[in-house]
């Protein structure tokens, strides 16, 4: 059975993009922003294009992240170059507070950003004997990896041309135990033979403020940039430039703010506050853009400017005897001015290398009882590292709610429950019960119900996806593979807690599971024993497939035994077992003989073709029959050659899907599934992943080589392909680097 690798959420894109056009239909007759929205016109242009060649994959421009730093409060996503990228605050959800939107990919897959002055990121002014000059530290040559495989603490390194003999490293964290505060740590060293005899350092900060989103479309902090950005100012008394915005959030008509406050760990020698000189909807007159100014060395001192801003601050360098000078650039963050002061005087009060300290003290403390997969393999076990960091960081320390990636181009900074029923598992593999209960616990109260009614979804389903917050944050209402999945990990979860915890647990999420399982039980096809048509795995249009079919089936078994624990001998449980009966039927009616394997969907044309999520998930976590049972074999069969037809495509995703229900399936591999299975695992961390081992949701080859081109770390590949990693190879206890 060959199953499409097209994207899973291409029709989100579709549905999303569908909503965008109509979204700025609406603004063109309407070009001021609504109330506290802020000024400006709504102009940016391409944030949605589906005529593009790979639009399965980047519909919404490429994302370039290659590193990912954070602590809970602030993530903080960097490319290749080292430029800001992405800036979640207050949490991983929302908001994304700087402007960097990327419009496509070149030839070697590199991205191309929408205006050169987009992103945060730092350049070198210096003098020599014959002159002076200025690079953007981008311009030079750059690696880039992280400090330790136990940390997200990115290095990267610029070496200048060997006429300059500069080198600059720059380690770049977050505060330890969620302070608001990202620092950058530049180290200038200058050999002996350079000519260099005095250097600044001028960082510039094209951050885009916001606080508000729009319910159902997720796009208000990457695509609707000029509804933010309202003002930034320079304040002689901290000496830092302190960007902000205030306004509604149209999503609760609240009112909210926030601010950035930037400043070097001295006083600075020049700055300069002004437009966004590449942003059509700057306002006219106002003062220059230091992105401009930089190349002089001196920043024209402009205190202030509103609309869309733009700010530069440099400092000079002090080398000492070994040729070294350092200076740190800190990035705090408040709901207001003079919190985000207040937040910039507490780091700076703190030394780097006690920061530091704190830093690797706090991801080894919840990093000691974690778990590896026993690989050979360093790069598996290196990527398995990397995928429990992208995990927490993932997190939102107030709800629990875990987003699918923190990246916003593409939209997935909300909680999916599908992704969030395996992410769980993860969870409690490796102990972290609590985190599942309050993220249960946050799924049982977002699932419409009379306390929680929605004017768009049925009682007992959750929406496609959710802001940390609870509020609905994409367009399709309800999914069904959701809501079997849902009552799934809510289930599941029991089996990890001792007893007593566990009943108290159940009583709490029983009627959640209940809701759910009864909807289940009444949305059904009668002409031909499957579920009725519903949206299937982010597909807009709604569909009647296998994958439907097995979560649905998933969650009616979990809804029985939640049911017999609970003590639950209502007549509603015979129904849920008659229907999950008869669904039963239905799924062994699509078995193909000629194949060997299962049919997508019956002769209807409703079938929704997705990559691996039905031969997968029927292994695993379905198990619809028992492994030795020729048809499961059968099975396996067919999605190992899935798999293996997906990496010799051009593009690709999930493949990890395939691999995790093939580890479960072939519980006693011979030797050569047993080497098929190590061959996969090792060329997945390998070729699927950047050089710094963070997994996108899908990949693309460039000159012939695969390369993440999508939400990368995307939380749930990095999950699949560790849970995949331990099936395969088994557990051990997490060992650290250095």
């Amino acid at each position: 059975m060959t199953r499409s690798p097209r994207a899973r959420r291409s029709s989100f894109r579709g549905a999303l993009g569908s909503a965008v056009a109509a979204l700025f239909a609406i603004c063109a007759l309407y070009p001021t922003p609504a109330p506290g929205l802020g000024g400006g016109s709504l102009t940016e242009p391409h944030c949605y294009n589906p005529t593009k060649t790979n639009a399965d994959y980047e519909a919404y421009g490429p994302t370039d992240v290659n590193v990912q730093a954070g602590n809970g409060r602030v993530t903080v996503g960097e490319n290749g170059s080292g430029t800001i990228t992405v800036f979640k605050y207050p949490n991983p959800s929302f908001y994304n507070q700087v402007k960097y939107f990327a419009l496509s990919r070149d030839a070697a897959g590199h991205v191309i950003p929408q205006a050169p002055n987009e992103g945060s990121f730092a350049g070198v002014f210096y003098r020599t004997r014959r002159g002076s000059g200025f690079a953007w530290l981008r311009e030079w040559s750059t690696a880039q990896r992280y400090v330790s495989n136990d940390t997200p603490v990115p290095l990267t390194a610029y070496r200048s041309p060997p006429s300059l003999g500069l080198t600059v490293f720059v380690v770049d964290y977050a505060l330890a135990r969620g302070r608001p505060a990202f620092e950058r740590v530049f180290g200038v060293v200058r050999s002996s033979r350079s000519p260099v005899t005095a250097a600044r350092l001028v960082y510039y900060e094209n951050f885009n403020p916001v606080g508000t989103r729009l319910l159902y479309l997720p796009i208000t902090d990457w695509c609707l940039t000029q509804i933010s950005d309202q003002a930034a100012t320079y304040d002689a008394g901290s000496h830092s430039i302190v960007h902000s915005w205030q306004g509604i959030d149209a999503v609760n008509g609240r009112p909210t703010s926030v601010a950035f406050a930037f400043g070097w760990d001295r006083a600075d020698s020049s700055h300069q506050v002004g437009g966004d000189s590449y942003d059509p909807a700057t306002l006219p007159g106002g003062p220059a853009d230091g992105y401009g100014q930089a190349s002089s060395g001196s920043l024209g001192g402009s205190g202030g400017a509103t609309g869309q801003v733009t700010g530069a601050i440099a400092t000079d360098l002090a080398f000492g005897r070994n040729g070294v000078a350092v200076a740190r650039m800190s990035i705090a963050s408040g709901s207001t001015p003079a919190t985000a002061v207040g937040a910039l005087a507490e780091a700076r009060s703190v030394s780097f290398p006690a920061q530091l300290q704190a830093v690797k003290a706090d991801w080894r403390g919840w990093l000691a009882r974690r778990l590896l997969p026993r690989s050979k393999d360093p790069r598996v076990v290196q990527v398995a590292k990397r995928s429990l960091i992208t995990l927490r960081l993932a997190i939102d320390p107030d709800t629990g709610a875990i987003v699918a990636s923190s990246d916003t181009q593409g939209p997935y900074g909300e909680d999916w429950i599908r992704d969030g029923s395996f992410i769980n598992e993860m969870l409690d593999l490796n102990g972290l019960h609590d985190a599942v209960t309050k993220h249960n616990l946050f799924y049982a109260r977002v699932q419409a119900s009379p306390t929680n009614p929605s004017p768009i979804r049925p009682p007992g389903n959750w929406p496609m996806a959710s802001y940390s917050d609870g509020v609905d944050g994409a367009p399709i209402p309800w999914e069904i593979d959701e809501t079997g999945l849902g009552i799934w990990t809510l289930w599941h979860h029991a089996a990890y807690l001792p007893r007593g915890s566990a009943q108290a647990y159940l009583a709490s999420v029983y009627p959640a599971i209940s809701s759910a399982a009864a909807w289940l039980t009444a949305c059904q096809d009668p002409t031909n024993g499957m579920q009725c048509l519903a949206s299937e795995d982010d597909n807009y249009t709604p569909t009647q497939s296998l994958h439907g079919a097995e979560t649905v089936y998933l969650g009616l078994r979990s809804a029985i035994a939640a049911a017999q624990a609970v003590g639950d001998t209502s007549p509603q449980v015979a129904r849920w077992q008659a229907r999950m009966t008869s669904l039963q039927v239905a799924i062994d009616a699509l078995y193909d003989p000629s194949a060997n394997a299962w049919r997508e969907g019956d002769s209807s044309g409703n079938a929704y073709n997705v990559s691996y999520g039905d031969g997968g998930w029927l292994l695993w976590p379905v198990a619809f029959k028992s492994y030795a049972d020729p048809k499961m074999r059968g099975e396996a069969n067919a999605v190992r050659t899935a798999m293996d037809a997906s990496f010799r495509s051009g593009h690709g995703e999930y493949e990890a899907r395939g691999l995790l229900g093939l580890a479960h399936a072939w519980t006693r591999p011979t030797s050569a599934q047993r080497a098929e299975l190590l061959r996969v695992l090792s060329y997945m961390a390998t070729s699927l992943t950047t050089p710094t081992g963070l997994f996108g949701e899908a990949w693309q080859r460039y000159g012939g080589a695969p390369k993440p081109v999508e939400d990368q770390p995307h939380v749930w590949e990095h999950c699949l392909f560790y849970l995949a990693a331990i099936q395969i190879d088994g557990a051990r206890l997490y060992s650290f680097d250095n």
